[in-house]
């Protein structure tokens, strides 16, 4: 006769009650409403569903980080066999070993756009400009002049 984990039929229980709770809030139920079904306390609705989703958040965290290992691996071996072909002069095979070398540096991140602030020559950040901007009206070269330059008409 198998003797039952106390601790271990809890834990299941409280895995169903906060299954049960996320899919109620999926199809729009309110806390309220949620405690109600599965007669327990609003508080308790809420955080059930919040525990259920930090934990599928966990689980694809854990899922991103198994994939993006597995591709690092396949990455290797693409290198590892494409070197080969380029040892014996295989251009094609160099293209290979380069487009892998770029996929990996985006993988870890490497070719990541870089942060610009707006600075003065100081160096204080400034916010970056706004707004519209005004375009003059064309002039003739004469009132160019006038305004902004000598009144030399003698340079061409």
């Amino acid at each position: 006769m198998a003797i039952q984990n106390p601790g271990r039929t809890q834990r299941a229980k409280t895995a169903d009650l906060r299954k049960k709770a996320l899919e109620l809030r999926t199809l729009g139920l309110s806390y309220r409403q949620i405690a109600d079904q599965l007669a327990i306390s609003k508080t308790a609705a809420y955080r059930h569903v919040v525990k259920s989703i930090e934990t599928l958040e966990n689980e694809s965290r854990e899922d991103a980080r198994v994939n993006r290992r597995l591709d690092l691996e396949r990455l290797d071996w693409i290198i590892r066999e494409a070197m080969k072909q380029s040892l014996k002069g295989d251009l094609q095979a160099m293209d290979k070993i380069m487009k892998a070398i770029d996929r990996r540096a985006r993988i870890y991140g490497f070719n990541a756009p870089q942060k610009v602030a707006h600075t003065t020559p100081d160096g204080t950040e400034v916010a970056p400009p706004t707004g519209v901007v005004l375009i003059p009206e064309p002039m003739s070269r004469e009132e160019w002049l006038k305004q902004y330059g000598r009144d030399d008409t003698d340079s061409p």
